[in-house]
């Protein structure tokens, strides 16, 4: 146990460079924060370098630290400044990055695929309703939100660490993907548009949803069906996030 008492000291510098996505780049790095994120990311058998605590935390809880786990005390006063959140718990953790980029899909279950998705809390709420509906994974595009970023991380309530997430998916990799077998859904409006229940996604699937502002790519959109969840009163669209959990529950309603 090292005790930091001073925002000099190289591993307080450190945890805090990670609030900055190109540092999380650069070290294959990022942070969690609080104390029921930090112990689903132990149960999850998350590779930790280290967890910093504050004095007070580390006085008063009863927090169950890993044995292999490097563990900082930070002086109360200055361990705010490396968490995100206005009002820290007193725990912050760093895990190292394990992009899934790689893995193969299994067509007995379904994923989505997020094109383009820019907000980390509709991201984040993607992945927790993806965990909910029994998901294989979540597909990101490049230019996704950083699903390692604190907020996005935070809007999951922990379903980061239950589900696959594919990093940096090109148009490539889509194309693989129905190669393989999946049936792509889009949830756009598009020349042969259907309604989202008479889509079957029984078999092979992979929903697709897109950009806040943009929707889904022209590109991406020629290899996929379109789907529309019909507009009954006079909103233009859907939050993503919300369209997203429709769409991936019809797939469970028809599958039950």
């Amino acid at each position: 146990m090292q005790v930091i008492s001073s925002t000099s000291n190289n591993k307080y510098k450190y945890i805090k460079s990670l609030q900055q996505k190109k540092n999380r780049q650069k070290y294959c790095e990022y942070t969690v924060e609080g104390k029921k994120s930090v112990h689903d990311a132990i149960l999850s058998g998350r590779i930790m370098s280290l967890i910093a605590v504050s004095e007070a935390f580390y006085r008063t809880d009863d927090f169950e630290y890993p044995k292999s786990v490097e563990i900082l005390v930070v002086r109360t006063d200055i361990f705010n400044k490396l968490c995100d959140t206005l009002t820290p718990q007193g725990i912050i953790a760093v895990i190292k990055i394990d992009n899934a980029i790689d893995k193969k899909l299994d067509t007995e279950k379904a994923y989505i695929y997020c094109d383009g998705v820019s907000d980390p809390g509709n991201l984040g709420t993607i992945i927790r309703t993806a965990d909910a509906a029994g998901f294989g994974g979540v597909i990101l595009s490049e230019g996704c939100a950083d699903v390692y970023s604190p907020k996005t991380v935070r809007a999951t309530m922990g379903s980061f660490f239950n589900i696959d997430i594919l990093t940096d998916n090109t148009i490539n990799n889509l194309k693989k993907y129905k190669e393989q077998g999946f049936e792509l859904f889009g949830g756009a409006l598009g020349d042969d548009t259907i309604d989202y229940r008479s889509a079957d996604l029984k078999k092979p699937t992979i929903i697709i949803v897109g950009n806040e502002a943009n929707g889904i790519s022209s590109e991406v959109l020629k290899l996929c069906q379109c789907v529309k969840i019909p507009i009954l009163g006079r909103a233009e669209s859907l939050n993503v996030s919300i369209a997203a959990g429709i769409l991936m529950y019809e797939l469970v309603r028809q599958r039950s």
